[in-house]
């Protein structure tokens, strides 16, 4: 017998893989009252005492605890909290939700642990969510759909696909995690064929902020569904992702076509030309995707010019690829086929893990002009930090630039819709998604990179907007918390945020308690009495 599930809203619904009922649930028959002289004490010592998770709830100066915060990929990430509470089910995560609400706990929610900054994943003054133990990936070929935790990390996702002839599309870098990129949206190499990461979502599983676990879909809570697809965590925890698994043309190879080609510097705007041109014609193919960059990196002797290029049908040298391969000047040259983790190891080995780490973005049209400017501004930034850096401070900067062909924005329409605003600012045009990073040592060179950083990037903002190309958006997995990305999605969909919001976290759990990540814009007021 299907168990009957009941909506926050009192919906009666059924799901074959529902976990928890519901509808007779309340916050007061959920407390334990605990003994406790801080509010440290009395939320880590309310999981503790909650059946289940004592054994799932870490304290700080023990060796799990220490265990997990060794494993943040950005250390401006690592914060230290009063407690770590790890699921290894959506039955765990609805019993910590409801315990940490019943007692008014603040929280953060970590997946994979690739969040660059503070309160990113994790909190100081508070409980971190730990979904680690949630990271396995199975595949239904019947239904030919991948079901992928958020606690993993692409490179285990692709391993565990691959040899089963398909894959999904996640992220370009393996070590990426994936509940945040997916819940942010996520740029995959599979973008201009399939949408964002986001739209290749059939359902998803997630604990709301009373502790009940549904499903979101097009026919289940249809505007959560779309909600989630780019509204970080905004309205609940998701604990699984069902997502369209994409077929290799040759089950028994599956390969694609990648690597990177270094270039001379003085390539660098043919380079620039090549990316528009390749940006107005990446419908024509889309199975071919491109990033070009600009790596400061001293160990290597200073700036280096890259091109990312890859062929997900695993096609060598595809037509598509031809306006980056004709450019002369090329020093160095991995391309070949090669199976996606090793790709995107590749890809990732560029940033490595245990630095500080300072990410802003924006999005501007298809201009040749900005991305040049942009460049000239990378080049006056890395001067100025090297006058402020600290000798030991092994400090890297990225200047780069991904095609945004409108063809993404309309496959996410045609899939129903996601809360991004790519529709919104791409208005049918084509644009450019900017990303400047720093990877530094020492919390004093990256508080004192932080100004021209910004510098760097509201300079490159205020040309495009002085050319009228500028657009006012922020892909949220790039952008600086000052960023606000939540903000830049467009007037539609924050309205469809807020409305999702009032309707399945009333009393504002995940505005209010939750202290990691991007907030949705305020547009209502919560009605809290915990």
């Amino acid at each position: 017998m299907t168990p009957l599930q009941v909506d926050v809203v009192g919906h009666a619904t059924t799901t074959k893989k529902t976990v928890a009922m519901c509808g007779a649930l309340t916050l007061a028959s959920l407390f334990t009252p605990v003994c406790a002289t801080s509010q440290a004490e009395t939320c880590c010592s309310a999981l503790a005492l909650k059946p289940g998770l004592q054994a799932k709830t870490y304290y700080p100066n023990t060796t799990l605890y220490s265990d997990r915060m060794s494993t943040y990929w950005s250390l401006s990430a690592a914060l230290d909290p009063w407690c770590v509470a790890q699921p290894e089910a959506a039955e765990d995560v609805s019993s910590i939700i409801r315990t940490l609400t019943a007692n008014n706990c603040p929280f953060g929610i970590r997946g994979g642990g690739h969040g660059f900054f503070a309160l990113s994943n994790s909190v100081a003054e508070g409980v971190t969510i730990d979904l680690g133990y949630l990271n396995t990936t199975t595949y239904d070929a019947a239904t030919k759909l991948a079901s992928v935790q958020p606690g993993g990390h692409w490179q285990d996702v692709y391993n565990t696909l691959s040899p089963q002839g398909v894959t999904v599309a996640g992220g370009r870098a393996g070590t990426v995690g994936v509940g945040g990129f997916l819940s942010g949206g996520g740029n995959s190499f599979y973008a201009a064929s399939h949408g964002m990461a986001c739209d290749t979502v059939a359902n998803f599983e997630v604990v709301l902020a009373d502790g009940c676990v549904v499903n979101a879909n097009a026919e289940e809570n249809p505007d959560l569904f779309r909600a989630l697809k780019g509204g970080s965590g905004n309205l609940g925890i998701v604990t699984r992702y069902d997502m369209y698994a994409i077929e290799f043309p040759n089950a028994t190879d599956p390969a694609i076509w990648g690597g990177i080609l270094i270039y001379d510097l003085s390539a660098g705007d043919a380079l620039i030309d090549a990316m528009v041109s390749f940006t107005e014609a990446a419908a024509g193919d889309q199975n071919t995707s491109s990033i070009i960059y600009w790596a400061y990196l001293p160990a290597l002797g200073g700036m280096v010019l890259n091109t990312a290029l890859e062929n997900t049908l695993g096609i060598e040298n595809p037509p598509a690829a031809e306006v980056y391969l004709n450019v002369s000047g090329i020093t160095s040259n991995t391309m070949r086929r090669a199976d996606l983790t090793v790709i995107t190891n590749e890809l990732g080995a560029g940033q490595p893990a245990g630095f500080r780490n300072n990410w802003r973005t924006l999005g501007f049209q298809n201009d040749a002009r900005v991305m040049r400017f942009a460049v000239a501004a990378h080049e006056f930034a890395v001067g100025q930090l090297n006058a402020t850096m600290t000798a030991d401070s092994g400090f890297n900067t990225l200047c780069m630039f991904q095609p945004l062909n409108n063809i993404i924005a309309r496959h996410g329409v045609e899939k129903g819709g996601n809360v991004m605003g790519l529709d919104y600012w791409m208005d049918g045009g084509d644009g450019i998604m900017f990303l400047a990073t720093l990877a530094v040592n020492g919390a004093e060179n990256e508080a004192n990179a932080a100004p021209i950083m910004k510098n760097w990037t509201d300079s490159v903002a205020a040309y495009a907007d002085e050319l009228g190309v500028g657009w006012g958006w922020h892909y949220l997995n790039y952008a600086s918390p000052d960023q606000d990305p939540l903000a830049s999605v467009g007037p539609e969909n924050i309205a469809s945020l807020q409305a999702a919001s009032a309707r399945y976290d009333p009393r504002g759990v995940f505005q209010r308690l939750r202290i990691s990540g991007f907030k949705i814009p305020q547009g209502m007021e919560w009605i809290w009495s915990p």
